[in-house]
């Protein structure tokens, strides 16, 4: 392939990202892909380096537009680029001619500071996920009632190992935690989820780059992938830190597969159901890592009893058919999928 067709692609891909921004309510977002698509040029450092990118792109692998799309957000609310945050919310959504310019602008006043950003996946640690982890959860609990021991991977700031500590509403029904200040209620279509009151024994998550709660740097970065027009985002991340700080979780700087690998290393303990899960973030790693965190599951799964279960729960990207909540359990060795959803959850059909 030579550069001009695989620089092509790179701009399909912010095309692509623009209309799933769209989906996912943000207009803001979408039209800052289009006029990257358009834009970027080799006249700067960013422009180079995004449009000579070695790795997969795209949303399903290295994510490069949400990468840039992150930058540009924390130095605007750094006060760092005044003329591109002035079509920054609360700001009306600007001409798309006038929103490029300052784009342009933006990415040459400040090419360098741009340039870290681009070295690191996004780590948007949506909280909205927690809503149908919830479902999963409670549904686990309910099969095998115990305890269940959670083990999260791309946990990011492990904003999503605290799902029981938030409050729902779902299909009308009130669930988790009473007068929470995380609260979910996606629109719910299917039969009603389980209603059990499950007990978390411990939490833990790894991450290439996990992010600390406790650190104000780290906070702004989670908050700098929100997109700026959903403030109601803004208010789960917020208030999800909120709840974490109070009890910092257990977070690995690991690779996913050699963590896996250590942590199901162990004879399981008796009385808990351990659960591992992951929520978009299974497309970014690689075919190797996959294969080895596949065949450790299956050697835990193989030592797994009624009294030590082993669960699997897995929100994950499908091409064809978008994100969906499938469950591998042990010693039963059964697999199913029990919902369907967007990226962001905030419409959710419940297969159970």
């Amino acid at each position: 392939m030579s550069n001009a067709e695989r620089e092509g692609q790179f701009r399909e891909a912010f095309v692509q990202q623009a209309k799933w921004c769209r989906q996912l309510g943000s207009p803001l977002t979408g039209l800052l892909m289009d006029c990257l698509a358009h834009s970027l040029d080799h006249k700067t450092q960013t422009g180079r380096t995004v449009l000579s990118w070695s790795g997969h792109f795209d949303a399903m692998g290295d994510a490069v537009p949400l990468r840039l799309a992150g930058a540009l957000h924390a130095l605007v609310r750094r006060g760092r680029l005044p003329g591109l945050a002035a079509h920054y919310p609360p700001a009306p959504l600007a001409d798309p001619d006038v929103f490029q310019e300052a784009v342009c602008a933006a990415i040459v006043e400040a090419d360098e500071e741009i340039l870290p950003w681009l070295e690191f996946a996004p780590q948007t640690n949506e909280v909205a996920r927690s809503a149908v982890l919830q479902a999963g959860l409670s549904l686990i609990a309910e099969e095998t009632r115990l305890p269940l021991a959670l083990f999260e991977l791309g946990a990011s700031a492990g904003l999503n190992l605290f799902a029981d500590r938030y409050s729902y509403d779902l299909n009308g029904t009130a669930f988790g935690e009473t007068g929470s200040a995380v609260q979910l209620s996606p629109l719910w279509q299917g039969p009603d989820p389980s209603s059990y009151r499950y007990h978390v024994a411990s939490r833990r998550g790894c991450d290439r780059n996990p992010l600390d709660v406790s650190d104000p740097g780290h906070r702004e970065r989670l908050i700098s992938y929100v997109w700026p027009d959903q403030p109601e985002r803004f208010q789960r991340v917020e208030a999800a830190i909120d709840i974490a700080r109070a009890e910092p979780p257990h977070l690995d700087k690991a690779d996913a597969a050699d963590w896996v690998e250590e942590m199901f290393n162990a004879p399981p303990e008796r009385g808990r159901a351990r659960v591992l899960f992951h929520t978009i973030a299974y497309q970014y790693f690689d075919a190797d890592s996959k294969a080895r965190i596949e065949t450790k599951m299956e050697e835990a799964g193989a030592q797994a009893s009624d009294d030590a279960p082993l669960a699997w729960l897995s929100f994950e990207q499908f091409e064809q058919d978008g994100p969906r909540l499938t469950l591998q359990q042990w010693p039963d060795r059964t697999q199913r999928v029990l919902a369907h959803a967007d990226a962001h959850c905030r419409s959710i059909m419940w297969a159970g």
